[in-house]
């Protein structure tokens, strides 16, 4: 079995905007029937050095400049539901997926 690729979904808190980013993210993963290849945490943007050799792909909920290896997107649509926003984000999402497994 492959392993699961590991999205992490950060804000400054790690409470609610990082929340519901992280399960827009589930429910469009789930609708695009990738969600079983993912892991999807959430948790503080200080956090994101703890879990760095386990990153497939960082979304944030507030601004970040820090260059990584690999892809950081921003998850405000899902804060703001911002529709338009929230499906671009999946989709760069899954093509993001396809282009690492």
């Amino acid at each position: 079995m492959a392993e699961k690729k590991f999205i992490f979904v950060c804000c400054g808190a790690g409470k609610l905007t990082s929340f519901m980013a992280a399960e827009g993210i589930k429910k469009g993963l789930k609708e695009k029937g990738i969600i079983k290849d993912v892991k999807i945490q959430h948790g503080l943007i200080s956090e994101v050095p703890r879990y760095e050799s386990q990153i497939d792909i960082l979304v944030c909920s507030t601004n970040y400049r820090k260059k990584h290896a690999f892809p950081v997107l921003n998850g405000m649509a899902f804060v703001v539901q911002d529709k338009e926003g929230e499906e671009k984000l999946i989709n760069e999402l899954v093509e993001i997926l396809k282009d690492i497994n």
